[in-house]
């Protein structure tokens, strides 16, 4: 009956017995939190991770320290095995951030079973906390965040990741190559849009509004104004070269400059290609394309 009493402390505390007489013993990583030792003085600190106290076998311990000024300068950095302890000196104002890192790995340690050895990374930082203890009596010290490791213990394994699946369904198909063969020269950082089209100008912020469409074909811009009550989209695409006014007007277009009857401008695009804004002012929807007014 003792001994099975003994055997279910053990189970609970992460204890696994082996033959060789081997403790092995482990917790929760996010229960584990660094705690201020020394941090009284402007210029030290020194920081205890229980880490080394709850993991075994202790010898197998290793805390990967590191510490940075808020803007990142490398202040200290420094690889300990079986030791609890990090201290340092530094040199910055009291008004600055310490960030500490630190990780710590057991390779003969594994937690609930896991597959992967033990690794727990802790992330916080110190700050210059001041605290009148009596009536015009202020004392100091540096103070943690407060935050609890991370089990980083299991491996990233990568998603499945089909380069050619264009439409998502987990299997390449003859789709998918055709949809590549389409954007052949195309660059996901760069997307071009064409300006070839008709567009709509509207003098509100509606294109409701519109009562002028522009069309960009072969060089030749293309002028139509509204003469109805009612130009919806469906007035629009009815028109047709025979009722623009005459006389068009030139332009080029690089993909991004519009030279528009000898008057350059830039012009981005967004949702999709459907609106387009000039660096002279002005914006234009395309025809028929699904973007909010």
């Amino acid at each position: 009956m003792k001994q099975q009493i003994i055997l279910v402390i053990a189970a609970v505390l992460g204890f696994v017995p082996s033959s060789g007489a081997q403790v092995i013993t482990t917790v929760d990583c996010d229960l584990m939190g660094l705690v201020c030792n020394v941090c009284s003085q402007t210029s030290m600190i020194n920081l205890y991770h229980p880490g080394g106290y709850l993991t075994w076998p202790s010898s197998e311990n290793v805390m990967e320290w590191e510490f940075t000024d808020s803007e990142g300068n490398l202040l200290h950095e420094e690889t300990l095995v079986d030791y609890n302890f990090v201290s340092f000196d530094f040199d910055i104002p009291l008004t600055d951030t310490m960030f500490v890192s630190v990780l710590h790995t057991n390779d003969s340690a594994w937690h609930n079973g896991s597959q992967n050895s033990w690794a727990c990374l802790v992330e916080d930082y110190l700050f210059w906390e001041e605290t009148e203890v009596i009536p015009g009596v202020v004392q100091g010290s540096w103070a943690l965040g407060g935050s609890v490791g991370v089990d980083v213990s299991e491996p990233n394994e990568p998603e499945c990741n089909l380069q050619y699946d264009g439409d998502g369904d987990g299997t390449v198909t003859v789709v998918d190559v055709l949809g590549l063969l389409s954007e052949f020269g195309q660059s996901c950082d760069d997307p071009s849009y064409m300006i070839e089209g008709r567009w709509l100008w509207s003098p509100s912020d509606n294109v409701e509004d519109a009562n002028t469409m522009y069309e960009f074909l072969d060089g030749l811009i293309y002028t139509y104004y509204c003469d109805t009550p009612v130009c919806d989209e469906s007035y629009w695409a009815s028109l047709d070269l025979s009722e623009a006014i005459p006389n068009p007007d030139t332009y080029s277009f690089d993909g991004e400059t519009l030279i528009w009857d000898d008057v350059p401008q830039v012009v981005t695009f967004e949702c999709d290609g459907g609106i387009l804004h000039s660096s002279l002012g002005g914006q234009f929807w395309r025809l028929g394309a699904d973007c909010p007014e």
